[in-house]
């Protein structure tokens, strides 16, 4: 197996003159010299995701007192009584504080979702075109920097500023400078400039190694830090790692390649080109040599269902949580750790085990995370006790890799040549699910069985990843129908220089 210092001595994008001896022969300086060089956007989405994964627990709270002190105006004794978690002698004013958060959220995920989706549709492909990076790692720093203003100042005016001005400075302002579907995206189209085949797999993973280690370590310190600290001791935190992701950003970080000049005028009407999204669009809508565009449409189908049930359920189990079972930010936050912690694990042990053991295709294996799903919603829904509800984070053990199975079949349904046309609908459908999701699970399912059957909502995500499911089983079953038939030699030709995708990719192994 290749080692990583091989890696990253194999490196052309990364080495220069005095990088040709090889990584082990490099004196300790030089091999500091050289790590600086490998190192790029990792402090940067790590600031980012460890800023954002701080002030979760400590803005739900931030939510509850708004609602209870501005909006509500009760009093200190009962606000007092539901950021504590107890509710048993208040349940009609805790459960006026629920319906109100649930509507806030049901306009305001709606809002932040649509201005990625058009910055994304347009100014992705304009980066790729003109050869920009830079802007768009740094400019998602730039609107957290002012949402967290935004969030101090709303706890200066805890009585004057209600619940909607939070929801506007929280998501809605930051989502004007692409929030995070732009920042992931720039991450990764740097690290794919700034790398060879083989680095890239590296610097990949480098990434996803720096979110796993962040995002559990952050989630057991937050609510305690909140604790110690107060509203003003996070936030100024976060904008501090804001700042420093941005300053990095703005003075270390180098355009991987000299950008394209154009004038400003000439700059704006090539950047929101409509025909740039028309050309996105066609993949599906218009009928083309080598696409398959049932395939593409299911599978666009079966990312939209996990993104509006992730989305929808992320949105008021925190409410559900505190509502039934009394919780604080506190137990939120060990809930949290350990989810994280259990996918983790359980991504690590199943990836290699369904793929170079049992060898099980994509398919399969989405549909085994599905049924995991399933199983796991069940048990959240019948819990009654704070076990339950561990057993059933525990019972989602592979539910982690679902993500990874989705991500190996979106790059198989089409051929290279539309790859990039294919990502961007898949971001456009993930920006979209939390936007149809949020007030179909806020304001239709929990506020209107709140004082009946709260747990509702974990049983409508079991009907949608039952209906995934079946349209995974119904692929499935296709595509071995048509692979036991030889293919006609019309097929195997190239039309209009594209090259029909091998349906049979469907049925290979995920690879990671």
């Amino acid at each position: 197996m290749t080692s990583t210092a091989d890696l990253v001595t194999d490196s052309v994008a990364d080495l220069n003159a005095k990088n040709e001896k090889s990584f082990k022969e490099m004196k300790f300086k030089e091999k500091v010299s050289y790590i600086r060089e490998v190192i790029t956007v990792e402090p940067i989405i790590g600031s980012y995701v460890m800023a954002s994964t701080l002030c979760t627990p400590t803005i739900f709270n931030l939510e509850f007192e708004k609602s209870c002190r501005s909006n509500l105006e009760f009093n200190d004794t009962v606000c007092e009584a539901v950021l504590s978690g107890q509710v048993e002698n208040i349940t009609e004013q805790n459960n006026e504080i629920q319906v109100l958060i649930n509507n806030m959220h049901s306009w305001q995920l709606p809002m932040q979702s649509v201005m990625p989706l058009i910055l994304i549709l347009f100014l992705g492909s304009y980066s790729d075109r003109h050869r920009w990076r830079k802007p768009f790692l740094i400019m998602p720093l730039f609107g957290e920097m002012i949402s967290i203003t935004g969030l101090m100042l709303c706890v200066i005016f805890m009585k004057p500023w209600t619940l909607e001005v939070q929801g506007v400075f929280q998501l809605v302002i930051p989502s004007f400078f692409g929030g995070q579907p732009m920042i992931t995206m720039a991450v990764f189209a740097y690290i794919a400039d700034v790398s060879t085949i083989e680095m890239r797999t590296l610097r990949i993973g480098i990434v996803q190694i720096v979110i796993a280690a962040i995002v559990p370590a952050t989630q057991l310190i937050a609510a305690h830090m909140f604790e110690l600290t107060g509203y003003f001791g996070v936030f100024l935190t976060a904008g501090g790692l804001y700042i420093f992701g941005f300053l990095y950003g703005l003075y270390w970080i180098k355009e991987p390649h000299e950008p394209i000049k154009t004038s400003e005028v000439g700059m704006l009407r090539d950047m929101f080109n409509p025909k740039h999204a028309i050309d996105t669009f066609n993949l599906v809508l218009k009928k083309t040599p080598g696409v398959n565009r049932e395939y593409i449409m299911l599978m666009l189908l079966i990312v939209f269902i996990y993104s509006a049930v992730v989305d929808g359920e992320g949105g008021v189990f925190f409410l559900y949580a505190q509502s039934q079972f009394g919780w604080t930010i506190i137990e939120f936050s060990y809930f949290l750790t350990l989810n994280t912690l259990v996918h983790l694990i359980g991504t690590a042990l199943a990836v290699p085990l369904f793929t170079k053991v049992l060898h099980l295709t994509d398919m399969i294996i989405l549909f085994l995370t599905f049924f995991d799903k399933i199983v796991s919603n069940i048990i959240f829904g019948l819990a009654n006790t704070n076990v339950l509800l561990y057993t059933g984070a525990i019972v989602s053990l592979i539910t982690g890799v679902t993500p990874i199975g989705i991500r190996s079949l979106e790059t198989k349904i089409v051929s290279e040549n539309d790859l990039g046309k294919a990502q961007s609908l898949f971001g456009i459908c993930e920006a979209l699910a939390p936007a149809v999701a949020t007030p179909i699970y806020s304001k239709l399912i929990y506020n209107n069985t709140l004082t009946t059957f709260p747990a509702m909502y974990f049983f409508f995500g079991i009907f949608l990843y039952a209906i995934a499911s079946m349209i995974i089983i119904s692929i499935y079953l296709r595509e071995k129908r048509r692979n036991t038939v030889e293919p006609s030699p019309e097929k195997q030709l190239e039309t209009n220089g594209k090259q029909a995708v091998p349906m049979e990719h469907f049925v290979e192994t995920t690879h990671i």
